[in-house]
């Protein structure tokens, strides 16, 4: 599961890009990622969690969700590889 959000500050110039990507690792444990920072500037961040139950990465990942829309990210439809 993933999505990509997106904040645009028009007054003071910056864009920025945040991911959240939930997935299983090859052990059976769940792994949350976060990756944020400036869209077309180098630079960001990356943090990644690990829980033992999909149910709490899930929670977690709803409320990451929830808090990066919260901060005026907004999300943005993804097309996937049509080649």
């Amino acid at each position: 599961m993933q999505i990509r959000l997106e904040k645009f500050d028009y007054v003071e110039g910056r864009h920025r890009y945040c991911i959240l990507q939930l997935s299983q690792t090859l052990f059976g444990e769940w792994c949350l990622e976060l990756a944020k920072g400036p869209i077309g500037a180098p630079g960001g961040q990356l943090r990644r969690a690990y829980f033992g139950q999909h149910g709490e990465a899930l929670h977690s990942f709803e409320i990451l969700r929830d808090k990066e829309v919260q901060r005026g990210f907004v999300p943005i439809p993804v097309q996937l590889g049509l080649l």
